[in-house]
């Protein structure tokens, strides 16, 4: 394993990936391998809005960049607390199609060699309404695919 890349979306059950691609780092024994841990920004939150010419102007860029440096301090800190030690890098991308697609397409940017990430266990309507990211990652990835259930 040359490069391995974890997903986050910041969640409590996203953490369950982080041990599992430590231990693949571990067992790569490969001086030259990387983890990548990466957040595509999924939800941008409601605009905020300004006022110009007595107009109400809703600021849609303002609030996706304050989501991506919000989200690239977090990511930080979670390569910091989680992968120290370790050869990490971080990465926070503002998403141009499906937090799925983002993934498959920097994998295969990347020659990434394995795609570590956790499931929400969701299940029945939920899963149904929701999707599932996990699911389009392992049927479209150019790499195997770890798939670490939820923390229960």
């Amino acid at each position: 394993m040359k490069h391995i890349l974890v997903t986050t979306d910041f969640s409590e059950e996203a953490g369950s990936a982080f041990d599992y691609a430590k231990e693949q780092f571990k067992l790569s024994g490969n001086e030259q391998s990387k983890i990548t841990l990466l957040k595509i920004i999924d939800v941008v939150p409601p605009a905020d809005i300004k006022f110009e010419y007595g107009l109400a102007i809703q600021d849609k860029k303002g609030v996706l960049e304050k989501a991506y440096k919000q989200a690239s301090e977090k990511i930080r800190q979670i390569a910091e607390q989680q992968f120290a030690g370790l050869p990490v890098e971080t990465v926070v991308i503002k998403p141009k199609k499906s937090v799925y697609h983002e993934i498959i397409q920097f994998a295969k940017s990347s020659n990434v060699s394995l795609i570590v990430m956790s499931t929400h266990g969701r299940t029945g309507v939920k899963h149904f309404f929701l999707g599932s990211v996990a699911e389009r990652v392992v049927r479209s990835s150019p790499c195997p695919v770890m798939i670490v259930p939820a923390k229960m």
